[in-house]
């Protein structure tokens, strides 16, 4: 649900500017409107008095829909990103993409199921991640949302007391024991990242009329005032929805200061307007306030350099290290353990600002000490977007997959003749999505090239070299055909991009294919495209043509669609995939009954699939008696029957389709198998349920389903303590979200 407007508070004219500034390129991809709107005489005003200017500013708001994020704060305790402003941080979005703060504050809250009309009021430097579609703002008047979390997270913010609770429960012991049922938490705490996990057992999907609210109450308070029920108070998020009468309103009301979490909250408990507030049983804040939480939350407590024209190279870090905005010429770096830096472009020069992870700014007095105030309104922002423009750097990370059945149905032209089936899962492999790709802007007209795995690097430095024919030997030419089917030029400069997989090659996980995906999704998003799942299926389709090694639409789509799936493709040389996932209560079930029962075995024999892959195609192009077709349909019904097993549970049946997925495989290519692969299932065989080789065959993975846990200790201590070949080993996967 898109707004029509969106709006940024500021407190003064200079921040304001450097706010147009960060927005000015989301104008069209965000919204059409964007404004950004200060404080009225350069003084603060509070979130009221900034809240009245702005619905002073856009008048009517019956036929608009409008978000008001309040960011009017200095940022004083986050000084690597105080001239920008902490609703313009780059955070990870939901798809591993880096935006803005500020663009997953509107990402989130345009998933809210909202009136054509009004004004929608948010933090700017948080976002909550709740069951958004669970809320319901058609209530006139003001409409808030609150969590459930314990009374001492209550008393670092606002608390709201709702009328239903107080008056329906409690009255008999049935109500208490349906309380205590909704509010059974599990809490987790970074910073303000609560994220209970209650039952939404009984609750209701409608706002629950407000009848007190409190600010920052302890404990002791907040039990006073019948904020507490078993144990949980219900915390404010931050949201309020005004409708348009009560906008309007607010306007002539005039409130010049105040709060719009304190003052205007008792100005509706005082009748107002009216009052309510949606209750969720769970929410979870995206919120760094501190050098502590940016450090931890986006550096991993390692190291966080962001918007800086110097080449990693040239940096020596010591640890626990922010640095950012740093220009060319303020180059190299060398910090001790827990040095930052972040420099500001003011008066024509560059003012380095070096301070410790430690160092607060707010209570330790270092802003004032600095002058921070006044150098931060003399701040040149464009200087600043510049360095961050020509930094601009893509990270894509993404897993493997693991093909259950339908294998080889994807592949032209057997896909185009009959269509495909596969279902497949995107898996971890050891906890870690193993496939990373970075692609970073640069100035200079040349491509630079590093693989991590393969140890080798080089720099394209013609459009001529890049899209010259492709030899699938060369080690550069994933990049140069990734390079050629999104039509990269360097009319905006060149690129760095880095690229690796964590995995064993031949390893009939998809490696390759998901490799190139991951590719193509930077290239896209460093190009401003959006990278939909589709798209970059087909281009990595593209890219494997190009790079003319073949290859079918499974491998990428595994590794690109998070959870287990069935594709499917009606025939014809236009595939267009359509995708059912498993159902949320089954891929549980199934993360449960492969973290119990299933094993993923490498089996140190490395097999490329383009080798196989002209035999296949071959067989399946010569179809004697049938047969070939014969074995593609049965390899789609295997994929169908494994994708329903798994819907209903039926472990039998889903290991049933995964053995007949194998000895389809072994139909339609015998070179499939061989003697060591048949040796390892011929050790594991009395405690095996199910067997198949990942991808093509012949070596690479092998997935296995033990009779029982018992029987995967078994076949693990026998592997283990007598290995077939050296090589071989085990992995932990996991269905990856």
């Amino acid at each position: 649900m898109k707004f029509d407007v969106l709006v940024v508070t500021a407190s003064n004219e200079a921040q304001a500017r450097g706010y147009r500034a960060m927005v000015a390129p989301l104008v069209g991809a965000l919204a059409e409107k964007i404004l950004v709107v200060p404080d009225p005489g350069g003084k603060r005003v509070g979130s009221l008095g900034s809240t009245v200017g702005v619905l002073k500013k856009l008048g009517d708001v019956s036929k608009s829909r409008v978000l008001v994020c309040h960011s009017g704060g200095d940022s004083k305790r986050l000084p690597a990103y105080a001239a920008i402003g902490k609703a313009f941080v780059p955070v990870p979005d939901s798809r591993g993409r880096t935006v803005s703060l500020f663009e997953r504050i509107v990402a989130n809250m345009e998933r809210l199921k909202l009136p054509k009309g009004g004004v929608l009021v948010v933090c700017g430097d948080v976002a909550p991640e709740f069951d958004f579609g669970s809320c319901d703002f058609s209530k006139g008047g003001v409409t808030g949302v609150a969590y459930y979390d314990s009374p001492e997270e209550g008393s670092r913010h606002g608390v709201y007391v709702p009328e239903k609770l107080e008056s329906k429960v409690g009255v008999g012991e049935r109500n208490n024991s349906t309380l205590e049922l909704q509010l059974k938490t599990r809490t987790s705490h970074i910073g303000r990242d609560a994220c209970p996990q209650a039952s939404t057992d009984g609750l209701e999907n409608r706002p629950y009329q407000v009848k007190a609210f409190l600010q920052k109450p302890s404990p002791s308070a907040a039990k006073s005032a019948g904020a507490v029920r078993r144990g949980k108070v219900a915390v404010d998020t931050g949201i309020l929805w005004i409708d348009p009468a009560t906008a309007k309103k607010i306007v002539a009301a005039g409130w010049k200061v105040g709060d719009i979490y304190d003052e205007f909250a008792h100005e509706l408990l005082g009748g107002f307007a009216p009052f309510h507030v949606n209750v969720v049983p769970r929410c979870s804040f995206f919120h760094i306030g501190s050098t502590r939480e940016l450090l931890a939350r986006l550096g991993k407590g390692r190291e966080w350099v962001e918007g800086c024209a110097i080449p990693r190279g040239e940096m020596k870090l010591g640890g626990r290290n922010v640095v950012t905005f740093v220009p060319r010429e303020l180059g190299p770096i060398d910090l001790a353990e827990g040095e930052c830096l972040t420099c500001l472009p003011v008066g024509g020069k560059w003012l380095p600002i070096r301070y410790r992870v430690e160092d607060d700014f707010k209570s330790d007095g270092k802003w004032e000490k600095l002058k921070l105030g006044e150098i931060m309104k003399r701040v040149d922002h464009k200087k600043l977007l510049a360095l961050r423009k020509a930094e601009d750097c893509i990270t894509v990370e993404l897993p493997l997959r693991i093909d259950f059945a339908g294998g080889w149905s994807d592949t032209p032209p057997i896909c185009y003749k009959m269509g495909g089936a596969v279902f497949n899962a995107a898996v971890t492999l050891n906890g870690v999505k193993p496939v990373k790709v970075r692609v970073r802007r640069l100035a200079e007209r040349e491509v630079r090239v590093e693989s991590v795995d393969l140890g080798k690097s080089g720099v394209l430095k013609s459009l001529a070299e890049i899209r010259a024919p492709k030899d699938p030997h060369d080690w550069c030419a994933l990049v140069k055909s990734a390079l050629t089917v999104t039509k990269f030029d360097f009319s905006h400069g060149g690129l760095d991009i880095k690229i690796s997989a964590d995995v064993p090659k031949g390893s009939g996980m998809g490696t390759s294919s998901i490799l190139g995906a991951a590719l193509v999704t930077a290239l896209e998003r460093v190009a401003g495209r959006r990278p939909e799942w589709k798209r970059v299926a087909s281009l990595t389709l593209a890219l494997e043509k190009e790079m003319a090694t073949g290859g079918g639409w499974q491998d990428q789509i595994g590794g690109l669609v998070p959870g287990a799936h069935l594709v499917v493709t009606k025939p014809g040389k236009s595939q267009d995939p359509r995708m059912s996932r498993v159902s949320p209560r089954a891929e549980k079930a199934f993360s449960k009954f492969l973290g119990d029962r299933a094993l993923l075995y490498f089996t140190g024999r490395k097999r490329m699939a383009r080798n196989v892959l002209r035999g296949v195609l071959a067989f399946f192009a010569e179809n004697p008696d049938d047969i070939a077709c014969s074995i593609v349909r049965r390899l789609k019904s295997d994929a169908e029957r494994a994708f329903k097993a798994v819907e209903s549970c039926d472990w039998d049946s889903f290991c049933s389709a995964v053995n007949d997925y194998w000895l389809s495989k072994k139909a339609l290519d015998p070179g499939s198998t061989n003697p060591l692969v048949e040796l390892i299932i011929a050790r594991m065989a009395p405690w095996i349920s199910a067997v198949s080789l990942c991808g093509a065959g012949g070596g690479g993975f092998m997935f296995v389903v033990a009779r029982s846990k018992d029987a995967k200790a078994k076949i693990k201590s026998v592997l283990e303590k007598h290995p077939p070949i050296k090589s071989g080993r085990f992995f932990d996967f996991e269905i990856a979200e």
